[in-house]
């Protein structure tokens, strides 16, 4: 073997194996918005706006307000899904890897790799803002929930399931597969490489009370709490993370192994982990949080809202692992077997059993200001609600991030309550844009049938969409 032939030998074989370890990372686990569609299809505009069921959870003082003179509301399994990522972009994909069309020595046409430049390469790592590509995805469900209005009160008891996903992937795997290992040398950084996800069943108990208090210039001041009980269904935190490839300036001539250059990796990484049993219903976590949430009617004109969400911890004590990886190797040779072996190891870390850890809910700050327009514009022939909300992290736990997210919101309900349309952005966050939209179907003011996404973008930019999302429920009042 000559000496080109052996160094992309080693490029294209160590680009194999980080490949195929980066997708076992990846199926690790499977798997939010909440799951009401009114939230969703407002961009998640809901610290004022949102009332009875759709305040679980979110901010339970609004439990106390209206909700269209329902004494009872029932939730029928409603059911929210969500996925984005930096890495879906249909647009990139098309271009860079599905080949070029040519046509052939028989007249048809075919498609063969594109070569690509240095602008291509630079167009694909494009989808790393800062260096990481960023991919969320939440799965949120409910038998059944139950809210009660009697006078100045509001109740709320609610079981769900969340499952939600945040996965963190460096520049540096894209460099590598885009560039391979450079003749002068190289380095490629894996820093910052995170899976995050968990599982929870909860039940959450929400009440409010609307205080008697009022002035002329503020009326209708409410205060709200949740207590939610948690059971453990699957955990996964990366804690640390830090790894690299690199190898060596190529040699003119192999070295006394016949090697052209030393490839380097070096891998120091901690994550935690607890799963059910496949064969045992046993939950392997359990743990409490609390919401707090107040709100107020300003100048007859702006409701204003505040509330702090997942307050609170879970524990998570049972078939709990700890995954180690602490590896600083030297790849004489990919080709070699035992080599790929050994760096798919150092790669996956040794798990080992530890004993039980406790990590924090997904803790939040939210404030909003919803002004229903009809009440300020006379003669408005239908009814108008804008919101606006400002969403803030304290942590950055599955389901969570520390980056602002702004919403802005509106509800059209142009027949009277029958069909109700909403729209939204969102703006920051790990989406960083996202276009909402929904709708409903009202029946005499009793059934209630909605839809909502937050990926109306799919319809407008199809090739550079990022994110996907669905959300549906049925409700009964009385």
């Amino acid at each position: 073997m000559n000496n080109s032939k052996q160094f992309f030998s080693t490029t294209s074989g160590i680009a194999g194996v980080l490949l195929v370890s980066m997708v076992m990372v990846n199926i690790l686990t499977a798997g939010g918005d909440k799951f009401s569609p009114k939230t969703v299809g407002m961009g998640r505009a809901f610290v004022a706006a949102s009332r009875g069921l759709d305040a679980v959870g979110m901010n339970p003082a609004n439990l106390a307000l209206d909700d269209r003179n329902a004494t009872v509301t029932f939730n029928f399994a409603p059911i929210g899904f969500s996925v984005g990522s930096d890495l879906f972009n249909y647009k990139i994909y098309n271009d860079f890897f599905t080949g070029v069309p040519v046509i052939g020595a028989d007249g048809k046409e075919t498609r063969v790799g594109k070569e690509l430049n240095e602008q291509d390469k630079k167009d694909i790592l494009a989808l790393f803002p800062s260096g990481i590509a960023r991919t969320q995805l939440g799965v949120e469900t409910s038998p059944i929930g139950l809210s009660m209005q009697i006078g100045d009160f509001g109740f709320a008891i609610v079981p769900s399931v969340q499952t939600v996903m945040n996965l963190d992937i460096p520049e540096g795997y894209m460099k590598f597969f885009l560039n391979g290992l450079d003749p002068t040398g190289s380095v490629y950084d894996l820093n910052g490489t995170a899976i995050n996800a968990s599982s929870v069943g909860e039940v959450n108990f929400s009440a409010a009370y609307k205080i008697p208090f009022s002035t002329s210039d503020i009326d209708e001041v409410a205060v709200g709490f949740g207590v939610k009980y948690l059971v453990g269904l699957g955990y996964i935190i990366t804690e640390k993370y830090n790894s690299s490839i690199s190898n060596s300036p190529l040699r003119t001539t192999p070295d006394d192994k016949g090697n052209l250059t030393d490839l380097n990796a070096n891998f120091d990484f901690l994550q935690f982990t607890a799963r059910m049993d496949p064969n045992s219903p046993e939950p392997v976590g359990s743990g409490l949080g609390f919401d707090f949430g107040v709100t107020g009617f300003l100048y007859n004109t702006v409701r204003v809202g505040v509330s702090v969400t997942d307050i609170g911890s879970i524990k998570w004590d049972k078939r709990t692992k700890a995954v180690i990886g602490s590896a600083n190797m030297t790849i004489y040779s990919i080709a070699d077997k035992e080599a790929q072996d050994s760096l798919k190891k150092a790669f996956k870390g040794k798990t080992i059993d530890t004993t039980g850890f406790e990590f924090d809910l997904p803790t939040a700050l939210h404030v909003g200001m919803a002004v229903q327009m009809d009440d300020v514009i006379d003669d408005l022939p239908f009814r108008w609600l804008i919101a606006a909300d400002l969403h803030l992290g304290f942590n950055e736990v599955a389901g969570n991030t520390k980056l602002a997210q702004y919403s802005i919101g509106m509800e059209l309900d142009p027949l009277a309550g029958w069909l109700p349309l909403r729209t939204g952005i969102m703006v920051g966050g790990r989406e960083r844009f996202a276009w909402s939209m929904g709708f409903g179907i009202h029946i005499a003011n009793t059934f209630d049938l909605d839809f909502a996404t937050q990926s109306i973008a799919i319809i407008t930019t199809p090739e550079s969409f990022r994110n996907g999302s669905v959300t549906m429920g049925m409700r009964l009042r009385l």
